[in-house]
C-alpha cells in the first residue's frame, strides 16, 4: 500500500487483517516501483537531447509520442 493517510486508518488495518491479509506499505517514495517515474525520466532525457530541433516545446514532446505510438 502506499501511504495516503486513508491507507494508514486502525479501521482500515483491522478490515483487511480481519480478512486474512497482511499490510506491507511501500516507502516513503519508491519511484523504481512506479514504472510512470521511468517513462517520464525517459520523455524528459529525450526531450533534453532534442529540444534544439524543434521550435516549440510541445511539437517536442508529440514527436516523442509519435515515436511510441505511430499513426
Amino acid at each position: 500500500m502506499d501511504n495516503a493517510a486513508f491507507h494508514r486508518l486502525q479501521r482500515a488495518k483491522e478490515l483487511i487483517e480481519s480478512v486474512g491479509c497482511q499490510l506491507i506499505f511501500l516507502p516513503l517514495y519508491s519511484p523504481g516501483l512506479n514504472p510512470i517515474e521511468k517513462f517520464w525520466a525517459n520523455m524528459k532525457r529525450w526531450v533534453k537531447n532534442k529540444i534544439n530541433q524543434f521550435d516549440r516545446l510541445y511539437k517536442a514532446i508529440s514527436a516523442f509520442f509519435q515515436i511510441l505510438f505511430p499513426c
